[in-house]
């Protein structure tokens, strides 16, 4: 359930208000494997309940010509936490002149959903979690700064920002996930903090045929949990210094345009075993066991991932419907980025396990190659 309220006092200021209620029912089920009993079996899953309420004020003034204000704040009440969370947010533009313009923002969040990721396997399986009586909301302050630049009678844009954010109440899972029916999955997490911080820039052609922008952003982010990797920061799975796009749009004709998008991101970290040593259980049956040494955590990255989207649109009128057809083609030069990686070892049939004294063998999962799409939209 949602409403918002706006009364318009002048052209320069103007007043913003609002609620919103949701209900939350989450069913989870926390096994190694999928079987489908989990399904259907009440017995196996996991039920929580919850719900939020937010109301939220938010004042626009134009203090002066050349002086845009923006401020608000929310307060936020979620069922399973006992405070109610004030979140407050402040942005502010300065025109020095009508193509060039400084801002400035602050903004304070909270999250009761969390996505907790796994690292005890390659394949990037995220889990969604609600807060709970024992699982914190996540929050988040964020600082930005930046300019942006017209030119050309505005038809050019160039906007530069840096931001800051800090994190905390971030859930991962623990080193050794014991995944059983009859064990909670949130005893599997542990907390920790976090920050990110960067720069981007954008450069926007925004009339004449050819249309489009060119983003960049180089950015860092760094968790830190007492429970992992030895109580050292380490990078997010999703942690990526650059990102790339560009996308570009050139009309033919009235009716004809082709598109063009092309994205660049370096790989996200991962975990890998970087070595093997033997151990000697001498008080026990004395026997050598063999086991993998691993690096820190996501120290290593899969490869950049880059590829090229190309579309044309046609549009037309058949009859009095509006008419277009398409042809989209995914992944021009059929890059084989890298989903997931993993490290095997020869395996003996005879005792029915892997030999970890082979030579480790390193394989990769890619996704959609080269794929072409066609096809054709009506409007009545």
């Amino acid at each position: 359930v949602k409403q918002n309220f706006e009364t318009i006092f002048s052209e320069s200021y103007r007043l913003k208000t609002g609620y919103e209620f949701v209900l939350h029912n989450y069913n989870l089920v926390n096994w190694i494997l999928y079987d489908p009993v989990l399904e259907y079996a009440p017995d196996h899953s996991e039920n929580h309940d919850s719900y939020e309420f937010a109301v939220f004020l938010q004042k626009e003034w134009r203090t002066f010509s050349f002086l845009n204000t923006n401020l608000g704040v929310r307060f936020y009440k979620f069922s399973n936490d006992r405070d109610i969370k004030i979140e407050p947010r402040l942005s502010m533009a300065l025109y020095f002149t009508d193509d060039i313009i400084l801002k400035a923002a602050y903004a304070e969040a909270h999250q009761f959903l969390h996505l907790i990721l796994r690292n005890d396997i390659r394949l990037p399986t995220d889990l969604w979690y609600p807060s709970t009586k024992n699982i914190l909301p996540a929050k988040s302050r964020q600082a930005v700064t930046g300019f942006d630049l017209y030119f050309a009678e505005k038809e050019y844009l160039i906007s530069v920002e840096g931001y800051y954010k800090d994190f905390q109440n971030i859930y991962e899972f623990k080193d050794m996930p014991q995944y059983s029916v009859s064990i909670p999955i949130e005893d599997n997490f542990t907390r920790g903090e976090g920050e990110a911080y960067g720069i981007e820039f954008f450069f926007n052609k925004r009339a004449g045929a050819l249309t489009g922008w060119i983003g960049y952003t180089m950015s860092w982010t760094k968790r830190l949990f007492s429970d992992l990797n030895a109580g050292r920061i380490f990078p997010p799975r999703y942690d990526r210094l650059h990102d790339i796009s560009v996308v570009l749009t050139y009309e033919v004709l009235d009716n004809f345009n082709i598109g063009l998008t092309w994205t660049y991101s370096t790989g996200s970290g991962l975990t890998m075993p970087i070595g093997k040593y033997y151990y000697t259980n001498s008080e026990l049956d004395g026997k050598e066991n063999l086991n993998i040494n691993y690096s820190t955590r996501n120290e290593y990255q899969l490869p950049d991932y880059h590829k090229l989207d190309i579309n044309f649109k046609y549009k037309t009128l058949i009859g009095r419907l509006e008419t277009e057809f398409y042809i989209n083609i995914y992944n021009v030069y059929n890059r084989l980025n890298a989903f997931a990686q993993y490290v095997s070892y020869d395996y003996n049939p005879d005792d029915n396990s892997f030999d970890y004294s082979s030579s480790p063998k390193l394989h990769q999962i890619s996704l959609m190659p080269f794929f072409p799409t066609f096809g054709f939209s009506v409007r009545f």
